[in-house]
Protein backbone atom coordinates (compact mmCIF):
# COMPACT_ATOMS: atom_id res chain seq x y z
CA UNK A 1 0.00 0.00 0.00
CA UNK A 2 1.65 2.94 -1.33
CA UNK A 3 1.18 6.05 1.31
CA UNK A 4 2.56 9.57 1.47
CA UNK A 5 4.74 11.43 4.24
CA UNK A 6 7.40 14.71 4.00
CA UNK A 7 10.91 14.08 4.28
CA UNK A 8 10.89 15.89 7.81
CA UNK A 9 8.52 13.00 9.14
CA UNK A 10 11.46 10.32 7.13
CA UNK A 11 14.09 12.10 8.73
CA UNK A 12 12.13 11.96 12.35
CA UNK A 13 11.69 7.99 11.85
CA UNK A 14 15.40 7.86 11.25
CA UNK A 15 16.57 9.52 14.46
CA UNK A 16 14.23 7.23 16.32
CA UNK A 17 15.24 4.14 14.35
CA UNK A 18 18.99 5.06 15.16
CA UNK A 19 17.99 4.97 18.15
CA UNK A 20 16.46 1.65 18.64
CA UNK A 21 19.05 -0.05 16.62
CA UNK A 22 22.01 2.02 18.51
CA UNK A 23 20.02 -0.58 21.57
CA UNK A 24 19.57 -3.62 19.42
CA UNK A 25 22.97 -4.23 17.85
CA UNK A 26 25.07 -2.07 20.69
CA UNK A 27 27.90 -1.42 18.37
CA UNK A 28 30.13 0.08 21.09
CA UNK A 29 30.43 -3.25 22.88
CA UNK A 30 30.77 -5.24 19.31
CA UNK A 31 33.78 -8.00 19.71
CA UNK A 32 34.35 -8.26 15.65
CA UNK A 33 36.15 -5.20 14.15
CA UNK A 34 34.48 -5.81 10.88
CA UNK A 35 31.16 -5.73 12.69
CA UNK A 36 31.95 -3.26 14.58
CA UNK A 37 32.98 -0.55 11.84
CA UNK A 38 29.95 -1.64 9.93
CA UNK A 39 27.52 -0.98 12.54
CA UNK A 40 29.15 2.18 13.56
CA UNK A 41 29.02 3.38 9.90
CA UNK A 42 25.65 2.41 8.89
CA UNK A 43 24.12 3.99 11.92
CA UNK A 44 25.88 7.08 11.88
CA UNK A 45 24.29 7.83 8.14
CA UNK A 46 21.37 6.11 8.91
CA UNK A 47 18.53 8.18 6.88
CA UNK A 48 15.38 6.75 4.94
CA UNK A 49 15.56 9.43 2.49
CA UNK A 50 18.82 7.95 0.91
CA UNK A 51 19.14 4.99 -1.00
CA UNK A 52 22.93 4.75 -0.35
CA UNK A 53 21.73 4.61 3.67
CA UNK A 54 19.53 1.43 3.21
CA UNK A 55 21.22 -0.11 0.75
CA UNK A 56 23.90 0.39 4.12
CA UNK A 57 20.96 -1.49 6.06
CA UNK A 58 20.63 -4.27 3.79
CA UNK A 59 24.32 -5.61 3.81
CA UNK A 60 24.50 -4.94 7.74
CA UNK A 61 21.24 -6.98 8.22
CA UNK A 62 23.23 -9.85 5.57
CA UNK A 63 26.34 -9.58 7.19
CA UNK A 64 24.74 -10.43 10.39
CA UNK A 65 23.35 -13.68 8.87
CA UNK A 66 26.63 -14.58 8.32
CA UNK A 67 28.00 -13.90 11.03
CA UNK A 68 25.17 -16.18 12.59
CA UNK A 69 23.81 -13.05 14.36
CA UNK A 70 20.21 -13.96 13.54
CA UNK A 71 18.75 -12.08 16.34
CA UNK A 72 20.69 -8.62 15.42
CA UNK A 73 19.59 -9.39 11.86
CA UNK A 74 16.37 -9.41 12.76
CA UNK A 75 16.02 -6.49 14.43
CA UNK A 76 17.20 -4.43 11.42
CA UNK A 77 14.47 -6.05 9.73
CA UNK A 78 11.90 -5.52 12.84
CA UNK A 79 13.43 -1.47 13.10
CA UNK A 80 12.69 -1.11 8.90
CA UNK A 81 8.91 -1.96 9.12
CA UNK A 82 8.67 1.75 9.77
CA UNK A 83 9.83 2.50 6.10
CA UNK A 84 6.65 3.67 4.63
CA UNK A 85 6.48 2.37 0.55
CA UNK A 86 5.65 5.62 -1.32
CA UNK A 87 5.45 3.85 -4.87
CA UNK A 88 9.58 3.78 -5.76
CA UNK A 89 10.45 0.73 -5.95
CA UNK A 90 14.04 1.51 -7.28
CA UNK A 91 14.19 3.43 -3.16
CA UNK A 92 12.11 -0.06 -1.60
CA UNK A 93 14.48 -2.46 -2.84
CA UNK A 94 16.91 -2.65 -0.08
CA UNK A 95 14.15 -2.07 2.02
CA UNK A 96 12.31 -5.32 0.89
CA UNK A 97 15.58 -7.45 0.91
CA UNK A 98 15.90 -6.78 4.25
CA UNK A 99 12.51 -7.54 5.04
CA UNK A 100 12.37 -10.43 3.26
CA UNK A 101 16.09 -11.53 4.72
CA UNK A 102 14.04 -10.93 8.41
CA UNK A 103 10.97 -13.13 7.20
CA UNK A 104 13.12 -16.09 6.30
CA UNK A 105 15.22 -15.98 9.62
CA UNK A 106 12.03 -15.20 11.45
CA UNK A 107 9.95 -17.92 10.00
CA UNK A 108 10.84 -20.40 13.02
CA UNK A 109 11.57 -18.29 15.85
CA UNK A 110 9.27 -15.48 15.68
CA UNK A 111 5.98 -16.53 13.48
CA UNK A 112 4.78 -12.85 13.92
CA UNK A 113 7.80 -11.16 12.99
CA UNK A 114 8.07 -13.33 9.59
CA UNK A 115 3.98 -12.58 8.76
CA UNK A 116 4.64 -8.82 9.54
CA UNK A 117 7.40 -8.73 7.18
CA UNK A 118 6.19 -10.30 4.44
CA UNK A 119 2.66 -8.46 4.69
CA UNK A 120 4.87 -5.07 4.27
CA UNK A 121 6.42 -6.46 0.80
CA UNK A 122 3.09 -7.77 -0.61
CA UNK A 123 1.48 -4.25 0.96
CA UNK A 124 3.83 -2.69 -1.57
CA UNK A 125 3.14 -5.17 -4.51
CA UNK A 126 -0.16 -6.05 -4.09
CA UNK A 127 -1.53 -10.03 -3.58
CA UNK A 128 -0.31 -12.16 -6.36
CA UNK A 129 -4.00 -12.84 -7.83
CA UNK A 130 -4.29 -9.03 -8.19
CA UNK A 131 -1.47 -8.39 -10.15
CA UNK A 132 -2.36 -6.73 -13.58
CA UNK A 133 -0.87 -8.15 -16.45
CA UNK A 134 2.13 -6.08 -17.11
CA UNK A 135 2.86 -6.97 -12.95
CA UNK A 136 2.53 -10.79 -13.59
CA UNK A 137 5.05 -10.48 -16.95
CA UNK A 138 7.91 -8.38 -14.60
CA UNK A 139 7.42 -10.62 -11.77
CA UNK A 140 7.30 -13.59 -13.43
CA UNK A 141 10.99 -12.70 -14.20
CA UNK A 142 11.96 -12.13 -11.30
CA UNK A 143 10.85 -14.93 -9.72
CA UNK A 144 12.27 -17.09 -12.21
CA UNK A 145 15.23 -16.42 -11.10
CA UNK A 146 16.75 -14.28 -13.91
CA UNK A 147 18.71 -11.70 -10.97
CA UNK A 148 20.14 -14.85 -9.21
CA UNK A 149 21.24 -15.93 -12.58
CA UNK A 150 22.45 -12.89 -13.97
CA UNK A 151 24.51 -12.29 -11.11
CA UNK A 152 25.91 -15.69 -11.31
CA UNK A 153 26.81 -15.33 -15.06
CA UNK A 154 28.16 -12.47 -14.54
CA UNK A 155 29.83 -11.75 -11.18
CA UNK A 156 32.85 -13.27 -10.20
CA UNK A 157 32.31 -16.33 -7.63
CA UNK A 158 34.62 -14.36 -5.02
CA UNK A 159 32.55 -10.85 -5.14
CA UNK A 160 31.25 -10.45 -1.85
CA UNK A 161 28.94 -7.95 -2.78
CA UNK A 162 27.24 -9.84 -5.10
CA UNK A 163 27.09 -12.73 -3.15
CA UNK A 164 25.81 -11.10 -0.31
CA UNK A 165 23.08 -9.51 -2.36
CA UNK A 166 21.64 -13.08 -3.07
CA UNK A 167 20.58 -13.49 0.08
CA UNK A 168 18.24 -11.33 0.15
CA UNK A 169 17.29 -11.58 -2.96
CA UNK A 170 16.72 -15.50 -2.66
CA UNK A 171 14.56 -14.38 0.46
CA UNK A 172 12.43 -12.14 -1.74
CA UNK A 173 11.74 -15.28 -3.46
CA UNK A 174 10.55 -17.43 -1.14
CA UNK A 175 8.06 -14.35 0.09
CA UNK A 176 6.14 -15.85 -3.16
CA UNK A 177 6.72 -18.91 -2.44
CA UNK A 178 9.75 -19.23 -5.53
CA UNK A 179 8.10 -20.34 -9.03
CA UNK A 180 8.59 -23.43 -11.57
CA UNK A 181 12.06 -22.67 -12.13
CA UNK A 182 13.26 -21.77 -8.46
CA UNK A 183 11.11 -24.03 -6.18
CA UNK A 184 11.29 -23.60 -2.37
CA UNK A 185 13.86 -26.71 -2.42
CA UNK A 186 16.45 -24.97 -4.79
CA UNK A 187 16.01 -21.36 -2.74
CA UNK A 188 16.65 -23.20 0.24
CA UNK A 189 19.48 -25.13 -0.91
CA UNK A 190 21.28 -22.05 -2.27
CA UNK A 191 20.26 -19.61 0.61
CA UNK A 192 22.96 -22.41 2.51
CA UNK A 193 25.22 -22.64 -0.22
CA UNK A 194 25.45 -18.78 -0.52
CA UNK A 195 25.90 -18.86 3.30
CA UNK A 196 28.54 -21.20 3.62
CA UNK A 197 30.41 -19.48 0.64
CA UNK A 198 30.23 -15.79 1.82
CA UNK A 199 31.75 -17.69 5.50
CA UNK A 200 34.42 -19.30 4.06
CA UNK A 201 35.36 -16.11 1.95
CA UNK A 202 35.20 -13.85 5.15
CA UNK A 203 37.24 -17.01 7.26
CA UNK A 204 34.47 -17.17 9.89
Amino acid sequence: MQTSVTRAELLALSEDMRRQLSLALAPDHEIVPFLKRTKVSTLKKLSLTRRESLQRLEELASWLHVYDRDDEAQAVGRALLVFPFQGDYTQYGPVESVLALTAWLAEQSDAELADTCRAHIVGAYGRREDWSDRRRSAMANRLGGWQVEWQERNRANHDLNYALAQLGELAFLAIWSGSGTWPMARIRQEFADKTAHLRRLKKI
